[in-house]
């Protein structure tokens, strides 16, 4: 069965919106909980064939401006595209990531059929659509690669997305980050998600004195990636009311090595303990799913935590993991807290670096 985008979009069976305020239930399309949709899977998009015939022609038209260059892309605006019949489902996505349930899971894209070229001329079409994107590192990658690059979570430079182990529940540095999956891992490596507007209302109503916690002023870690001006780290709560609306961030790991830096103050047993319990909520809210090649994973990051399952990889290289990852910046999608104004431009590289590699 596949998605109507516009009824998803209603989410929670309480979705009228509430002004959000610190210590009271936060009523929002995007409160759910994974015992809710598991059963449901009107939260997917099934890309139709007339759809992706018109995607198709799309990218046909993209590789002959372009030629086979995918920096070409980045010239490129929505103007330059047509997305045919996709177009009327895109405004849907639209809807549901910003007044729905704050997630979409987009499948059929056929990525073998298609090539790695063409299914980035399509995902890219996809982003462009939706907002602005992002620099994903100081090289200025504008399509991350999720892959296990052997790296060490406990590193203070390495980021989980390059290692193979668990991550804590998290968001990344945008409003909206899309996973597109190529190959699967051997085993493992599934993406939970969960609705960090659930998760916040459970934390008041079980744990009040750590939900407090987390609206006080934590530091982050830039991880090493640090752009003209900035400092190694920068600040913002968890729990973040503004103009209303909730907006949550998440990200254990970068808070643990934020306060780490000799720069700024230990960390407190109390700001370390409700952040593990939230990790724990989110993971009892959870909605777990299998990425299948060609699905493509769109988060709203205000109102979604995230993360997957440690992995086992193929020993043969070009059979390994990988997921391609795509940042957004999309003007309106919800008021921006401390740390979503701290990352409106992504990751600062500079502009002659920035390009488009399809391989990790």
């Amino acid at each position: 069965m596949g998605m109507d985008v516009t009824e998803s979009g209603k989410g929670h069976a309480n979705a009228a919106r509430n002004v959000a305020q610190m210590g009271q239930p936060v009523s929002d399309p995007a409160c759910w909980t994974g015992a809710e949709l598991s059963c449901r899977d009107d939260w997917i998009v099934k890309i139709g064939d007339e759809q992706l015939a018109d995607l198709t022609t799309m990218a046909d038209s993209v590789c002959a401006r372009i030629g086979d260059d995918p920096n070409g892309l980045l010239g490129l605006t929505p103007a330059d595209l047509g997305l045919g019949r996709f177009a009327v489902t895109l405004t849907d996505v639209r809807h549901a990531l910003k007044d729905g349930l704050g997630f979409v899971l987009l499948r059929g894209l056929p990525v073998e059929e298609l090539g790695r070229f063409k299914t980035a001329i399509i995902y890219w079409a996809l982003g462009i659509y939706l907002g602005n994107p992002l620099c994903n590192n100081p090289q200025g990658d504008m399509l991350g690669h999720v892959a296990d690059l052997g790296k060490d979570l406990d590193h203070p430079n390495h980021r989980g997305y390059q290692t193979s182990t668990t991550m804590y529940y998290h968001v990344d540095q945008c409003d909206v980050v899309g996973l597109l999956c190529l190959q699967k891992s051997k085993s493992g490596g599934a993406s939970k998600i969960a609705s960090s507007v659930a998760v916040h209302n459970e934390m008041w109503r079980r744990h009040p004195e750590l939900a407090e916690a987390l609206t006080e002023t934590l530091c982050w870690s830039r991880m090493g990636e640090i752009g003209p001006g900035q400092a190694a780290w920068y600040e913002s709560p968890l729990f973040n009311y503004v103009d209303g609306y909730l907006s949550v961030c998440a990200g254990y790991k970068h808070v643990e090595k934020g306060h780490d830096l000799a720069e700024t103050p230990p960390l407190s047993e109390t700001a370390k303990t409700a952040m593990f319990a939230l990790n724990d909520i989110a993971e009892e809210l959870h909605l777990s799913m299998d990425f299948e090649p060609g699905d493509i994973q769109l988060l709203n990051g205000h109102v979604t935590l995230h993360t997957r399952t440690g992995f086992e990889d193929w020993p043969e290289p070009e059979r390994r993991r990988h997921l391609w990852r795509i940042w957004l910046n999309i003007p309106g999608i919800r008021p921006r807290s401390p740390y979503y104004k701290n990352w409106e431009n992504g990751i600062w590289a500079p502009d002659e670096l920035r390009n488009i590699t399809l391989s990790a």
